[in-house]
């Protein structure tokens, strides 16, 4: 499938910020506390990228497939953060925010994260 991997973003503030809130937005096990972040931010090349841990992982020749679902779960994460002020988005057009992706992307609030394991798919410090 030929999906154009990562948007170029801009920060609206501090790229700490935008990256510690993309830690909390995922799929999460209530039960076990475990949270899985579905997208990172990455800068390369003097610009800043959001993308899904599918596309990383691709970047360094994993032959998984990155699927429709996993672009509309990045849009609609990148779609938040631009709702929230955090980013605006470098690049026209964009699909914008699934709704019916709305109810299966999970956001653990700043105060619960300590009650949360994180489960990176990915180490950003790789690239």
């Amino acid at each position: 499938m030929g999906i154009n991997l990562g948007v170029q973003v801009k920060l609206e503030g501090d790229y700490l910020v935008v990256k510690e809130t993309l830690e909390r937005i995922g799929i999460a096990n209530k039960k076990t506390k475990v949270i899985v972040p579905s997208c990172y931010i990455i800068f390369k090349n003097n610009k800043h990228y959001i993308m899904h841990f599918k596309e990383l992982l691709a970047l360094e020749g994993y032959r998984g497939e990155i699927e429709i679902s996993d672009v509309e779960r990045r849009n609609s994460i990148i779609t938040m953060l631009v709702n929230w002020g955090l980013i605006t988005i470098d690049e026209e057009p964009m699909e914008i925010y699934q709704e019916e992706l709305k109810q299966k992307i999970f956001v653990l609030s700043h105060k619960d994260k300590k009650d949360y394991t994180i489960n990176h798919k990915y180490q950003v410090d790789k690239l």
